[in-house]
């Protein structure tokens, strides 16, 4: 079990190989922006987040959202710091995680151990 990836946004933890688990540690500010006019800058260490680089009005919900708002895959997010808040997601490479009753029990093991660290 590693941290591979840990952001303000988004934790991402190696589990075994070809299972993950992603913590959410954002709220959604709105709808999601499809709109080519966005200026916004890549951050790096978080895959698919960007910050707004100047002010945008999304013309459809008629909301401004501010120079340096976050988008998560197009998402305006922010950061929460409230554990409960948090979402968790378990993703499999292969589609089920096989092994006998004592390897499943550690992996779910790893898993709340993971979870209680939130």
């Amino acid at each position: 079990m590693e941290k591979i990836q840990s952001h303000e946004i988004k934790d991402i933890w190696r589990v075994q190989d070809g299972l993950l688990v992603e913590i959410y540690k954002y709220d959604s500010l709105g709808y999601h922006i499809h709109s080519d006019k966005i200026k916004a800058k890549i951050i790096r260490g978080c895959k698919g987040l960007k910050e707004l680089k100047e002010d945008y009005t999304d013309s459809w919900e008629k909301k401004t959202y501010p120079k340096g708002t976050l988008l998560y895959h197009g998402q305006p997010v922010r950061a929460i710091s409230d554990r409960n808040k948090f979402k968790a997601e378990i993703k499999s490479s292969g589609g089920s995680v096989l092994g006998s009753i004592t390897e499943i029990n550690k992996v779910l093991e790893d898993i709340e151990h993971i979870l209680n660290q939130y």
